[in-house]
């Protein structure tokens, strides 16, 4: 099991929490035995067990220790799983002289003296005395004299975190609280490694699971509960190897962690290099030259959901900025549209019910943060928008008529959309109700909150009726018609707004905010309507592209982390070395499509019919049960076109190969960026005998043009579903079915030609068929007419 482990490592890494899973892993295999080899030489577990029970023996002579309750073997039929010769299992309490907690009761604590030690203080590596509290030698004295912790003991946290296992490492003299356990281990013996990675391992915290008490709240281990865990016991020899073994792939681990956190940041560095050279392009051949650069290494810069993000963060960039639309001069100038908007908002607040606002000081307006198109104009908010607070909870209403009204909360104004799952309600005086009652297109923006809160702005789209906004949520109206909220929207959540926001807010520890004021006085860069409206489009379109990013990626997580469990149960299993890991049906299918395009692909003879062809005939001369295809009698068959269209599709998705037309006719496949990439995978999904048929077929069929394939993969399918039908089986009985039952297609063959190619394929013990798979299906004789 050791070879399957290491020879997958990168891809047992690379999956969801991978590393965190492949350390679960490695412990894993460890106690069962799947590790290391098994030395028949080694004394056995029992012989191991019968000392400790004799050096147990010795001290409760001594009176150095109480005598224990005999711990009852544990019957077979709750023994968790069936141990390599040589093993034992057994509880804790056989392995221990003492399992016991720290004080109950809350010591006095002081500013220096013996450490008190508590959950929070191990780790399941280390004691830490950094942040630990202390108390006098005194209360130190009386604790010890029932819990001493000495050095190689074990403490385990049994309160709330549960677990963490960590050995006593230290000389230093200190105290436990109640909610670590304290496992005191025979010191003629050594081996408490690897009882240490016993407790670590996922079988124990499965244990540790199962007999937790408490509420939702609060996860305990009962002292009266550790001593009945179950351990598998090793020789103790074999202990020791298993112990060198998971330290080597710890190691491992390590390195692998350090290198993904490396990778990662310099990948994200690289990402915002790139993306920032767009937005600080001085003119529009730096920005075209910069674009070029990021295009040519697209699908291997927006690899991580991080990426993307920053992707969106720019391209929304770019669009407030007027980098990424043309400008298009019949368009009405910007100036002119602000006419129109400073006369209207003159109108609305002549007939509004509003408090006059007073003016923005010019000291107030907020500097432009870039320089615009010439035909666009720098404003205020104030400029173009009415904004107003909301109403104020908690006020006294007593002796007015109050209605019940739902109201929107800071929770519920998220970046470009409102979260409107929890919606409260609010007591609002009758007359009041049309001062804050929200209108379709009406802007919503966070007063503040976290750091991540402040300025937040969405569109309200009527999603409830008569619903209104909290005072902490500011309301932008708009005083003209023809107005595009979405542009505001844009720019609000813009780089360039979150930075104005935060460097006015009012800031205190962790939390910020701004006022209306400052809010009325953030600069609004202003381009005409008709460009805000093909801006908001290319937006969309550019923001839908990066979904689709994220849904690839999102895919490839989930391929990856098929195959990384596979690949573990394949580890646990018994007889692990028999048969493919490839259980599930479309990773198998894309995994066998890749290995067969990635030799084939560059042959001008390889296209979408000779790739089907080498799929079907992989499938049943290496009995892949898990491709499962389905095939038609039909002008290319045997064919499955879902199989086809699924894996030509998952194929681009991975970046390893796409499906194009050629010059001439036909299709071809050309690689991608990660093209290759398949290959761990691949190996890891098949037997060595499966993947040596599969080699086997992929050589065979190399040099074969397009109808040498399609003949030859369609006897053999024709003469398999002869044996699957248990009929009698001649050359001249499948070249007829061929001809005749299959599709009239087939007929641009003559019969020589057919008989020729079935008397070439007995030449070949791997093309001639053993009834693997299901038949068929389709064909003349199945149409309207034919039956």
């Amino acid at each position: 099991m050791t070879t399957l482990l290491t020879d997958n490592l990168p891809l047992l890494a690379g999956a969801p929490n991978g590393i965190k899973k492949l350390r679960g892993l490695i412990l894993e295999l460890a106690v069962r035995g799947k590790l290391v080899q098994q030395d028949p030489n080694d004394e056995p577990a029992s012989a191991f067990l019968k000392r400790i029970a004799e050096e147990k023996a010795e001290l409760v002579a001594e009176g150095q220790i109480k005598k224990q309750k005999t711990p009852s073997t544990i019957a077979e039929e709750k023994q968790l799983f069936e141990l390599p010769a040589g093993w034992e299992w057994a509880s804790t309490a056989t392995l221990t002289l003492l399992i016991t907690d720290g004080t109950h009761h809350t010591p006095t604590y002081i500013s220096s003296g013996v450490p008190f030690i508590s959950v929070k203080d191990i780790d399941g590596t280390t004691i830490s005395f950094s942040n630990c509290k202390y108390i006098s030698q005194e209360e130190h004295t009386a604790i010890n004299a029932r819990c001493n912790p000495e050095q190689g003991d074990i403490l385990l946290c049994r309160i709330g975190t549960l677990g963490r296992p960590t050995i006593v490492d230290t000389e230093v003299p200190f105290s436990l609280f109640v909610s670590v356990g304290l496992l005191k281990l025979p010191k003629k013996t050594e081996f408490s490694r690897y009882f240490h990675c016993v407790l670590s391992s996922p079988l124990m915290y499965r244990q540790y699971d199962q007999i937790k008490a408490g509420g939702s709240h609060t996860n305990k281990l009962n002292l009266g509960d550790i001593p009945r865990l179950f351990v598998p016991v090793p020789p103790l020899n074999e202990q020791y190897r298993i112990v060198a073994k998971v330290d080597e792939l710890m190691d491992l681990c390590d390195r692998l962690e350090a290198e993904q956190a490396n990778a990662g940041n310099a990948h994200a560095q690289l990402v915002q290099a790139l993306l920032d050279s767009l937005t600080q392009a001085s003119d529009a051949a730096e920005f075209t030259t910069n674009w070029q650069r990021l295009a040519e290494h697209f699908h291997t810069l927006f690899t991580t959901e991080p990426s993307i993000d920053a992707l969106k963060q720019t391209l929304l960039q770019l669009a407030v900025m007027g980098k990424l639309v043309s400008q298009d001069p019949s368009d009405e100038p910007a100036s002119e549209f602000v006419k129109r908007i400073q006369a209207e908002k003159q109108h609305y607040l002549a007939k509004s019910k509003a408090r006059k606002q007073k003016d923005l000081a010019a000291d107030l307006r907020s500097e432009p943060p870039f320089e615009v198109p010439t035909c666009w104009e720098w404003q205020t908010i104030d400029d173009v928008l009415h904004v107003s607070g909301g109403i104020t909870l908690g006020r006294k209403l007593s002796g007015r008529k109050l209605l019940s009204k739902p109201y929107l909360r800071v929770a519920n104004v998220q970046r470009g959309r409102l979260e409107m799952e929890q919606i409260k309600e609010v007591e609002v005086p009758e007359d009041e109700v049309e001062k804050y009652l929200l209108r379709n297109g009406d802007l919503l923006i966070t007063e503040g909150g976290d750091w991540d809160k402040v300025g937040r702005t969405a569109i309200w789209r009527d999603e409830l009726p008569e619903c209104l906004n909290q005072n902490h949520v500011f309301r932008a109206r708009a005083v003209v018609k023809d107005w595009e909220p979405r542009w505001a929207e844009m720019y609000l959540n813009s780089a360039s707004a979150r930075k104005y926001f935060a460097g006015s807010s009012k800031q205190t520890t962790n939390l910020a905010s701004i006022n209306m004021t400052q809010l009325r006085a953030c600069a609004f860069p202003l381009p005409p309507l008709g460009e805000q409206l093909r801006i908001v489009a290319k937006v969309d379109q550019l923001m839908a592209l990066c979904d689709q990013l994220k849904t690839r990626l999102t895919q490839v997580r989930q391929l990856n982390e098929q195959l990384a469990s596979t690949l573990v149960e394949r580890s646990l299993a018994e007889d692990a070395q028999q048969g493919s890991i490839a259980t599930d049906r479309q990773v198998a299918r894309t995994l066998l499509a890749a290995e067969i395009t990635h030799q084939l692909h560059s042959l001008r003879t390889f296209g979408q019919r000779k790739l089907q062809k080498v799929i079907y005939l992989a499938e049943h001369t290496a009995r892949l049960a898990a491709i499962q295809g389905n095939y038609l009698r039909d002008a290319a068959g045997p064919h499955d076109r879902q199989l086809m269209t699924k894996v030509e599709g998952e194929m681009q998705i991975h970046q390893w190969y796409e499906r194009i037309e050629r010059e001439t006719v036909g299709h071809a496949y050309r690689p991608l960026s990660h093209a290759g990439q398949h290959r761990l995978a691949y190996s890891s999904a098949w037997s060595a005998a499966e993947r040596t048929t599969i080699e086997q077929v992929i050589e065979l069929m190399r040099d074969w043009d397009t109808d040498r394939c399609e003949m030859t993969v369609t006897l053999y399918a024709a003469w398999n579903d002869f044996i699957l039908e248990g009929r009698p089986v001649s050359d001249e009985a499948i070249v007829n079915e061929v001809m005749h039952s299959w599709n009239d297609t087939k007929l641009r063959f003559g019969e020589t030609e057919w008989l020729a190619v079935l008397a070439e394929m007995k030449k070949h013990k791997i093309l001639m068929p053993t009834g693997f798979g299901k038949r068929t299906t389709g064909g003349m004789l199945s149409l309207p007419g034919f039956e």
